[in-house]
């Protein structure tokens, strides 16, 4: 199944290259013609005059500008066409490098990073070959950020289940995915913030006196034009019409920094509301049967009109407002006083539609991260999505691996871990596989508690909050050392431990950075501590002689990773399995390495 998806991937990413290839010539004939129209019209129109020929100009006049503006709305539809089979291929080439596990070049996600997170750090979560350049698929800023919070938290258990549901709807929806995603691209960057808009539309408008502005808006401009007529007729003194425009000046000084605070707070994102307007028109349009996706579809049904069309109408005024700075609107602007035209407008829009319009963008972002995970799915078809278990504690998978590894390469694992408390405590030689372990169980779990299908043929989890410490560095600007790094890491992990959600934690060579009594001493200590918390979890760990505190302690198990040693060959398995190490190859490691230890 798989290498059939793969396969539509690329017949998929061909078609649309073709199309794209045959939209850039047919632009780039468009823009040839428009050219030639100038140039023949102009030539039209000199000759004309020089024979003193007025109707026959005027007849190249009009003929002429009427053929430019149909060129010009063809040239704007096959420009738009081009730029949306352009990020269709490039949306099928990603699929592609995606299912290579090929991520570079992907947007990392690191300026969602928080070194103070309790996984970001160490489950790769963002940043290079990451869990969300592997799932991210988003269109719009605000689902990319929809994205990044969900790989951070885990959600309630009725939420997981209403994505879970949205994704499975969503995942064979190919057409629909991507040409969401497309409208994304081709209209807006995803890196546009959407929040200066969005504190702006919350923001009164409200013009005072919008009465008197409606009166002179009515009167002033007729009287320009008007004015400026007679006295080219020679009916008026010509110095009429210019006192009107100093008096119009005057009033669109009123307005000046008003229509200009507009213009420069939304001035980016009001691009995407191009593309939010053609996905809203997309959700209109599309029957959904999941309890979810149908309820956010809801959210943009509108009694007045549609949403889409809503939209449309602000993107219309805001682009209209963003050209004021063009010599041809500014010479309109002091005539029929245009920014007192387009700021009523804008105030008017506000009081009627700013209460949906973040009802709006928040549908949009949800959407946008279900379609994001539906995608991650589709292209994962040997991925499952877990059972989520109502009680506490709770773990079992089977064939459970790593997303990140190439299915070729992943190793699997079966695994089942319940109760309060529990730790399973993991040895092992080095290399032999620990920390792969140690950071699947938790990878999947995020991607379980997300709503995402997990990279297992089956799995089962409890709701539960994931806390890492793996990755302790030694931090020169801050003049702290890895062991005290790893130490205040793990104090963060026991203040973070409470009685109502529980805590799965992830514990890497425990106490690496000390000598080996008194981590032997203190990891004891941690390991009783963590038995009696509202916790349960690993800790891996190199001192064999932990793994006695079996027979002191209820819950606590040992695992291990081990290596077989044939010759001058190391041997792994990956293989989890009951019990202490009973392998080791430091040794043998070292001296492949040129080090000179002795038989």
């Amino acid at each position: 199944m798989k290498e059939a998806i793969y396969k539509n991937y690329k017949s998929r990413q061909s078609q649309f290259s073709e199309s794209a290839g045959k939209l850039k010539s047919q632009y780039t004939t468009l823009s040839w013609v428009r050219v030639l129209i100038f140039v023949g019209a102009t030539i039209g129109i000199i000759v004309s005059a020089d024979n003193k020929d007025g109707a026959s100009m005027l007849a190249i006049i009009v003929v002429a500008l009427v053929a430019y503006v149909l060129l010009l709305k063809k040239h704007s539809t096959v420009r738009f066409d081009l730029k949306l089979a352009q990020a269709q291929e490039q949306i099928n080439t990603n699929e592609i490098k995606r299912m290579d596990n090929d991520l570079k070049g992907f947007e990392d996600g690191k300026k969602y990073y928080n070194v103070s997170h309790p996984y970001h750090e160490d489950l790769d979560v963002f940043g290079k070959h990451s869990l969300f350049q592997l799932i991210n698929r988003t269109s719009t800023f605000l689902g990319e950020k929809t994205l990044a919070k969900w790989l951070g938290y885990g959600a309630s258990v009725e939420e997981i289940r209403d994505r879970q549901q949205s994704v499975e709807e969503l995942a064979p929806n190919l057409d629909f995915r991507q040409n969401f995603e497309a409208y994304g691209k081709a209209n807006a960057d995803t890196d546009i913030d959407h929040q200066p808009l969005l504190d702006w539309l919350k923001e009164d408008t409200s013009i005072k006196n919008i009465g008197l502005y409606k009166v002179l808006l009515a009167v002033l401009p007729l009287a320009m034009i008007t004015t400026i007529a007679l006295s080219t007729m020679g009916t008026l003194q010509s110095g009429i019409p210019v006192l009107i425009g100093f008096f119009n000046l005057i009033i669109l000084g009123g307005v000046f920094s008003k229509v200009r605070d507009v213009t420069q707070r939304t001035e980016e994102g009001y691009k995407s509301l191009n593309a939010m307007r053609y996905q809203i028109q997309m959700i209109e349009s599309t029957e959904f049967s999941s309890p979810r996706l149908t309820h956010l579809k809801k959210t943009i049904l509108n009694d007045k009109t549609s949403a889409s069309q809503t939209i449309k109408s602000l993107t219309m005024i805001l682009d209209n407002l963003q050209n004021r700075v063009n010599v041809f609107y500014i010479v309109l602007d002091i005539l029929l006083l245009l920014d007192i035209f387009w700021y009523i407008k804008i105030a008017n829009w506000k009081n009627e539609n700013s209460a949906d319009i973040k009802t709006w963008f928040e549908t949009i972002s949800e959407i946008d991260a279900l379609a994001s995970i539906a995608g991650f799915a589709y292209s994962n078809p040997d991925f499952k999505f877990p059972t989520i278990s109502t009680n506490h504690f709770d773990i079992e998978a089977e064939s459970l691996g790593h997303p990140l590894i190439k299915s070729e390469s992943r190793v699997t694992n079966n695994f089942e871990f319940h109760g309060e408390g529990g730790i399973c405590l993991i040895t092992g030689s080095n290399m032999s596989g620990k920390s792969t372990f140690l950071r699947t169980v938790g990878v999947n779990c995020i991607l379980g508690l997300m709503g995402a299908p997990v990279c297992a043929a089956k799995m089962t989890v409890s709701p539960l909050n994931v806390f890492t410490s793996m990755r302790s560095q030694d931090d020169l600007e801050e003049n702290v050392s890895s062991f005290y790094a790893e130490l205040k890491r793990l104090k963060q992990l026991l203040a973070s431990i409470d009685n109502e959600t529980p805590i799965l934690f992830m514990i890497d060579e425990v106490l690496k950075g000390t000598n080996s009594k008194d981590r032997h001493k203190g990891a004891l200590a941690l390991i009783k501590q963590l038995n009696a918390s509202y916790a349960f979890g690993f800790v891996s760990t190199h001192d064999i002689e932990l793994g006695n505190i079996t027979n002191e302690l209820n819950g606590v198990k040992n695992y291990s990773f081990n290596s077989e040693i044939t010759g001058d060959e190391i041997k792994f398995d990956y293989k989890l399995t009951p019990g202490i190490c009973k392998s080791f190859n430091a040794t043998k490691l070292m001296q492949k390495m040129g080090i000179d230890i002795p038989e």
